[in-house]
């Protein structure tokens, strides 16, 4: 019985490490208006009207850290009191 634990034990480890993985190598620019949103929550940032219209211009277009179309994105949110590094992360991570 013991030995059966210890099997559990590691699978679940191995299946948390993967989740973690992947979302430690996500790419930039991959931001989606939910994730932006739940990256701030997670700060302990107030989540309201104005901050998930700012996070709607968080995009998923790789193109966009040529362009540098989540910079509307990110100025809303730090006139808005974010914090500039987790202004630019939640706009443009996940």
């Amino acid at each position: 019985m013991r030995k059966l634990a210890q099997r559990v034990a590691i699978a679940a480890g191995l299946i948390m490490t993967a989740g973690t993985l992947q979302l430690a190598t996500s790419t930039a620019a991959e931001a989606t208006p939910a994730q932006c949103t739940s990256y701030l929550k997670s700060y302990g940032y107030t989540v309201g009207p104005k901050v998930k219209q700012a996070c709607q211009g968080a995009s998923n277009d790789p193109m966009d850290d040529v362009l540098h179309s989540n910079d509307p994105c990110i100025e809303m949110l730090k006139l808005l009191g974010v914090r500039p590094q987790h202004a630019t992360f939640a706009c443009e991570y996940h």
